[in-house]
């Protein structure tokens, strides 16, 4: 006959248990910030939480700690690169890449964290670093690795393809610009829409990568 552990004595919690309360309260802070934006309260959080005042506030003690746990995890879910996906046709390949970029860049979840970092300055600074890694690790990387291997294959001509890799990605992220300041973030993106302007940035971008001008 084994002895049932002792119950543990009320106090701290383990280290495990300490990571799945933070981890919740993240999730459910996030979720709520596409519902109600920076407005967002700490008793609504802790109401949508199920968890205790008190153990929310052990925590994050207050809302801009509690927002700057938030900024850091939805960065780090976007360190792994996006790989292009193969197609019949290397055109295709880019304007799946394209699609994928522009449906990040515009969720609900992106708006969240940019209303967030241009709620207070100091979220910015941490997170400027993170940013520009989250950039070039899964969208720079990839794409002008893809680009390398068209050139090396003889399928475009060469050139400066970590140069063609940032001017398409800035065209991707102006989309995302131009909606949040144009009033159009709150407004779910529309996929035809979206398609239809993968396309015009994918038929623009070929073109210029194709038959680069001798300026």
């Amino acid at each position: 006959m084994t002895d049932n552990p002792p119950a543990r004595r009320p106090g701290r919690p383990r280290r495990e248990e300490s990571a799945e309360i933070e981890h919740r309260l993240v999730e459910t802070t996030m979720r709520m910030l596409v519902e109600h934006g920076p407005s967002l309260t700490m008793n609504t959080i802790i109401t949508a939480s199920g968890l205790s005042r008190k153990t929310v506030y052990a925590h994050y003690p207050n809302k801009p700690a509690l927002f700057a746990a938030v900024v850091r995890q939805m960065l780090g879910y976007a360190l792994q690169p996006l790989a292009v996906p193969p197609r019949a046709r290397w055109q295709e390949s880019l304007l799946s890449f394209v699609e994928q970029c522009l449906a990040e860049v515009c969720e609900p979840y992106a708006t969240a964290m940019r209303r967030l970092l241009m709620l207070n300055s100091s979220f910015f600074e941490e997170a400027r670093p993170q940013i520009e890694q989250v950039v070039v690790r899964r969208y720079l990387d990839p794409l002008a690795a893809y680009l390398q291997s068209l050139v090396d294959q003889g399928i475009l001509p060469d050139q400066d393809v970590g140069f063609a890799a940032e001017s398409l990605t800035s065209l991707i992220l102006s989309e995302s610009h131009r909606r949040f300041f144009q009033g159009e973030a709150d407004d779910s993106v529309d996929a035809v829409q979206l398609n239809r302007h993968a396309r015009r940035l994918t038929a623009l971008f070929c073109g210029g990568i194709t038959s680069p001008a001798d300026l």
